[in-house]
């Protein structure tokens, strides 16, 4: 037996232009359930072993065309590839387990700890007696607020401390509101909730490393230079240099230099002042001009000479660091 509802607020037939829908279903029937998230989650070829007698399962979610807000509960033990293409999806726990393997990698999502799960990409779950809470960003309405048309998250990477009190903010602040399509929301309210939510996911979850694609190979060497940039990019804004790069990537100095030098054309020190370079456009670009600082940026960045930084971010970019921030 399943329980739904289901309700759309046509643009027209509110006066605000409140553009949410809601839904509410619950079920005890497995293949429903399965037929039910498949549309949302493409899953592929699910495997489902019961784990009580008790197999409910239950969905709600209240969204629009660019932001829904989703909380879901199936109590069995679930496993099946997934892919989600359009939509950015932060998923954390409020009960049960659940494993994601993606890029050769188990990871372990923990109650209460939000994660971006991979987009337009496969990947594999195994979810057991589960409660979770999704939240979908329309990936091109994302793209929209950042500036970039090629943006996306690094997948499953936990927020810094500060990421996730920034993501626990929005979420207190906005999803009564927004949970609530009782109470009518303007056209503006509805943008403003929506983007505070695609502010706070930027804030909180690292941007996806392009750098992936630049080492290829499945040999050795090329994982120790992967662990080398990855490295980088997680660190680029603390005190590093050449020692702590080989280090982590179990390279000596010299055969880090080498393996840059053979696979990228590249010395320690370009690949690490190329990162900052990106960081700090990152953060000139999403700036808000009026409280935003070139200096405190480029010190962030571990450039303490501002003259030679605007001078090395106009090489690389064709503009200086105060023309980006003016200009977004």
């Amino acid at each position: 037996m399943v329980a739904t509802m289901d309700t759309r607020h046509a643009a027209g037939v509110r006066r605000s232009g409140d553009t949410r829908y809601s839904r509410r279903i619950a079920g005890t029937d497995v293949d429903q359930a399965l037929a039910f998230f498949a549309g949302d989650y493409a899953f592929r070829s699910p495997a489902v072993r019961r784990t009580r007698t008790d197999t409910r399962w239950e969905f709600a979610g209240v969204g629009d065309d660019r932001l829904s807000l989703r909380s879901s509960r199936f109590l069995v033990d679930l496993r099946s590839d997934s892919r989600v293409d359009d939509a950015f999806l932060v998923a954390w726990l409020r009960s049960g387990a659940s494993t994601i393997s993606y890029d050769g990698a188990d990871v372990h999502l923990e109650p209460g700890v939000p994660v971006v799960l991979p987009f337009a990409d496969t990947y594999a779950l195994h979810h057991r007696d589960i409660g979770l809470n999704l939240v979908h960003l329309d990936a091109g309405f994302v793209r929209s607020v950042v500036g970039d048309d090629d943006f996306a998250f690094e997948p499953l990477r936990r927020p810094t401390v500060e990421g996730m009190r920034a993501w626990q903010s929005v979420v207190r602040a906005h999803s009564a509101t927004w949970l609530d399509v009782g109470n009518e929301l303007t056209a503006l309210a509805q943008r403003d909730i929506a983007e505070a939510f695609a502010r706070a996911a930027v804030s909180a979850f690292p941007e996806r490393s392009r750098w992936r694609t630049s080492v290829t190979g499945s040999g050795p060497e090329h994982a120790r230079l992967r662990r080398a940039l990855e490295y980088v990019h997680e660190h680029a804004r603390e005190p590093i240099g050449t020692p702590e790069i080989a280090a982590a990537a179990g390279l000596s100095p010299r055969g880090l230099q080498q393996s840059l030098r053979r696979h990228l054309d590249q010395t320690p020190g370009d690949l690490l002042r190329s990162v900052r370079l990106d960081g700090a456009r990152a953060d000139l670009v999403r700036g808000d001009r009026d409280a935003t600082s070139v200096a405190d940026i480029a010190r962030a960045w571990g450039f303490g000479h501002l003259g030679r930084f605007s001078a090395t971010y106009r090489a690389r970019f064709g503009e200086l660091p105060s023309e980006s921030l003016r200009a977004h």
